[in-house]
């Protein structure tokens, strides 16, 4: 069954200061660039995304807002390079949550053998999985059923060409890998990507997802040498972290 929850950000209003927070948490890298997803809640399974770059101690933003779908149950504190929060919600593997906090972007995937923009890509076959079985020691990793030990059904629901294993899908036709839980711990959650959607109404396991012009548009933008992140924060708590970690200044209306 599809979900939607409409978000409650009405306006949003972007200022090129990060803020003066004192010593801020996070150090960004001159043209650094980020992916800020907005939900209004923990709950909300839709967002806002916004594209940054960061120069010369600002955050400038790029282009038009981008809607976006997340997990079917919103969205909890992962694992990636922003401080570990002592709080929940805490994501763990199958909740239906996307990963909150800040992530790093690892390579582009797909369907295509080749693709026309410069980010790193990988074309994926039909032995490409990703393994979300919280006991396998490959587990949150893309792995080739041919080079690996075990069962690759008992390992993985996660074909990475769902189109040949899901009558088409093209849910993976286009992504691009998110760094969450790169320790791997076990039940900490896996396999999180950026990817399409079939429409704007549905929503995702875990992932974020957006309509294929978007993830064009995103990708043409995206440089491997600008170190690009993703953050996703409700919008209670990106106005509670946002000096802290000098993030962009986004003031939201209802």
């Amino acid at each position: 069954m599809l979900h939607k929850h409409v978000p409650i950000i009405g306006c949003l209003f972007v200022s090129g200061c990060a803020g003066s927070y004192p010593q801020p948490v996070m150090k960004w890298q001159e043209n650094q660039q980020m992916l800020l997803v907005l939900s209004s809640d923990w709950s909300t399974n839709t967002g806002i995304l916004l594209k940054f770059q960061y120069r010369s101690h600002h955050w400038t933003m790029e282009g038009a807002p981008i809607s976006v779908s997340l997990g079917k149950n919103g969205s909890a504190w992962g694992l990636g390079l922003h401080p570990f929060v002592h709080q929940n919600p805490m994501k763990v593997e199958g909740d239906l949550k996307s990963p909150a906090g800040i992530f790093a972007l690892g390579k582009s995937f797909g369907y295509a053998a080749q693709v026309q923009y410069s980010y790193p890509y990988f074309s994926t076959t039909a032995d490409d999985f990703c393994i979300d079985n919280t006991q396998s020691q490959y587990y949150n990793k893309i792995v080739d059923r041919q080079q690996i030990k075990g069962n690759i059904e008992s390992l993985s629901t996660e074909p990475m060409r769902r189109d040949l294993y899901f009558k088409g899908d093209s849910l993976y036709k286009l992504g691009i890998v998110v760094h969450h839980n790169d320790q791997r711990l076990s039940k900490a959650g896996s396999c999180v990507f950026v990817h399409l959607r079939t429409t704007p109404d549905a929503t995702t396991a875990g992932c974020t997802a957006m309509n294929e012009q978007d993830m064009n548009n995103i990708l043409s933008w995206l440089k491997a040498d600008h170190h690009p992140v993703m953050v996703l924060l409700p919008v209670s708590v990106y106005n509670q972290k946002q000096q802290e970690w000098n993030l962009p200044k986004v003031i939201t209306e209802k």
